[in-house]
């Protein structure tokens, strides 16, 4: 069974995709955020940042178990998305791919989600840090690790993408991390202060 996880900040498509690869490779999807709601695996609700805190020491050993099953169970292709998938332990890590979107269409998304402005704020810095990029170099995982830029693709592209990076074999050097700059970008462009205080 081959594990792809697919990380990124909220607002860049993670679910979307993740069940559109699904119905092309008949890949088994485990969400993290809608695990984490549905099987209490909180340890709080932060009403400041107006997310949930997670219970790694719950959610993790009942991730394993499920991955376990999904083996056992002749899976080809398992998927597990979620912003904090960095969590998940390397063994079962065969693929890392993570969703990026420019600041100001992720600003677009996330508003259109109902979020509130800090929030929003938030969720863009930690896009512009490549935080969840930064999560998974400083694992130093061995799988490869590739990025995509979702500012202006479709949902079919992004999952053909995938696709062609985990099952087919195409030249991975356009997804390669560092790729993706978006600190660089608005600096060039003196913009950084529109997002960071």
């Amino acid at each position: 069974m081959k594990i792809i996880i697919i990380s990124g900040t909220p607002g860049c498509g993670k679910t979307s995709v993740s069940k559109k690869i699904s119905e092309k490779i008949k890949a088994e999807i485990i969400s993290l955020n809608e695990l984490t709601v549905s099987e209490n695996f909180t340890l709080k609700y932060d009403k400041k940042r107006e997310t949930h805190v997670v219970d790694l020491s719950k959610l993790i050993p009942y991730v394993e178990n499920l991955i376990e099953l999904y083996n056992k169970g002749n899976t080809e292709f398992l998927i597990i998305e979620g912003h904090f998938s960095d969590a998940i332990p390397e063994k079962y890590i065969d693929y890392v791919i993570i969703l990026r979107c420019n600041p100001d269409e992720l600003y677009k998304r996330l508003e259109k989600r109902g979020y509130k402005i800090k929030k929003i704020r938030e969720n863009i810095q930690a896009e512009i840090l490549g935080n969840c990029t930064n999560f998974f170099i400083q694992k130093q995982i061995k799988s490869p690790m590739y990025e995509i830029d979702t500012s202006n693709l479709t949902i079919d592209s992004i999952v053909k993408i995938i696709i062609d990076l985990t099952v087919k074999t195409i030249n991975v050097e356009n997804f390669l991390p560092g790729k993706i700059d978006w600190l660089e970008i608005l600096s060039q462009n003196d913009r950084i202060n529109e997002f960071f205080d």
